[in-house]
């Protein structure tokens, strides 16, 4: 009979991102005994080597940590790569990863408890910037503007026969028959400020998250023989199918055409390329005299000289990783994080010197603050100076 690893190990494979599924058990029931709490916190503040933590040095604190976190943790392990990454399901305790050079530093963090929190781990700082959140403005066909954080749930105008209702949970949706003649056509615009999302139902039930420093412009009905609406930024698509009534979006010039199907655009001004992910379905992609068929698991990119380069076997859970709470980053280079960041927070990047090599794998919640994700790159010996809302990238 093959002997159980001990804690230790445990705890070490699952720090270093290597703990198998089948381990997992042992993990979990090893973790809550309390032999074991002396073992927990030399490993924790070895591996985390005290940069700025605080809160570990009584044992009973991390044992009562440990415990708490496994038992709203509900881990699952994926494999991804050659890593292993863990999720988290809801607002649970869970491990926020980042994985650079092989090497996996781990951070919990506690949601929505009820109880006493024991000590936090990550010292108390001046000058964080909160992460963003549900914020939009929604523009009327007649140029009147609503800032839809502030207003009240309900029917917020009429556009035509169609209402716009604002849901809970940062929710827009247009209710009414669908039916418009070319007299009545009438168009509204979302928009995001950096560090802002929203979500959307359009009046054919097409479902949107426009990510932050984004915008979508749509008719508040459908008529005619196509749905066609107008994207910057990024945002995310699972469209209704209707195969009489095909749904285009454009994006930097880019036409995507589909019936129903499930992708995500990005198309960011400051990023080298247009991306299109597509997770469910067929779509079209067309840049002027080019066009190409797009398949579930590819990735299009299409460049200011109009070629259509595809990416096979993509993570599709990267690309929608933003619309699910996460930063997914996969071999991303430091000013590639930073162009994310800055969007997130709404805040100003520049760099002193020269801009440090590291290419960055692993995920982060975007419900940190800015102090946090900054805690976690600092790991990886990357230097940062933040003065208000102007964030400088030291050497």
């Amino acid at each position: 009979m093959a002997m159980t690893p001990d804690f230790e190990q445990l705890l070490t494979r699952f720090l270093d991102g290597t703990l198998s599924p089948e381990e997992v058990p042992f993990f979990l029931e090893s973790g809550n005994k309390p032999a074991n709490q002396e073992v927990l916190r030399q490993v924790l503040m070895e591996k985390l080597q005290g940069k700025a933590y605080t809160g570990l040095s009584n044992p009973a604190d991390i044992h009562q940590l440990f415990a708490q976190m496994m038992e709203r943790a509900q881990p699952v392990i994926i494999p991804l790569s050659r890593y292993q990454r863990y999720r988290r399901w809801g607002s649970v305790a869970a491990a926020v990863v980042l994985i650079t050079a092989g090497t996996a530093f781990f951070r919990w963090q506690q949601h929505h408890r009820k109880t006493p929190a024991p000590a936090p781990i990550v010292a108390a700082v001046k000058n964080t910037v909160t992460p963003g959140g549900n914020k939009a403005m929604l523009t009327l066909s007649n140029g009147t503007t609503i800032l839809l954080d502030s207003a009240a749930n309900g029917t917020l105008a009429m556009q035509g026969s169609t209402s716009v209702v604002k849901l809970t949970n940062g929710q827009l949706s247009y209710q009414g028959n669908g039916v418009a003649t070319a007299g009545e056509l009438l168009y509204n615009t979302m928009s995001t400020p950096r560090g802002g999302q929203y979500q959307v139902t359009l009046p054919d039930g097409t479902r949107v998250w426009l990510n932050a420093s984004s915008s979508i412009s749509y008719p508040t009905a459908f008529p005619g023989r196509e749905r066609k609406v107008t994207v910057k930024g990024e945002a995310y698509f699972e469209v209704a199918h209707n195969a009489q009534q095909p749904f285009k979006v454009v994006v930097n010039g880019v036409a995507v055409d589909v019936l129903g199907t499930h992708f995500n655009v990005n198309g960011y001004g400051d990023e080298a390329a247009t991306r299109i992910t597509l997770l469910e379905g067929s779509v079209k992609i067309s840049k002027g005299l080019t066009s190409a068929m797009l398949k579930p698991g590819q990735q299009a990119l299409v460049a200011g000289n109009d070629n259509i380069q595809f990416n096979n076997g993509v993570e599709v859970e990267e690309a929608v990783a933003w619309k699910n709470g996460l930063f997914w980053f996969n071999g991303v280079d430091l000013p590639g994080i930073m162009r994310q960041l800055s969007r997130w927070y709404d805040i100003e990047v520049e760099y002193e010197g020269a801009i440090p090599q590291r290419h960055f794998t692993g995920h982060v919640f975007r419900d940190l603050s800015l102090t946090e994700v900054l805690k976690i790159l600092e790991l990886s010996h990357v230097h940062f100076r933040l003065e208000g809302r102007k964030l400088i990238v030291t050497p």
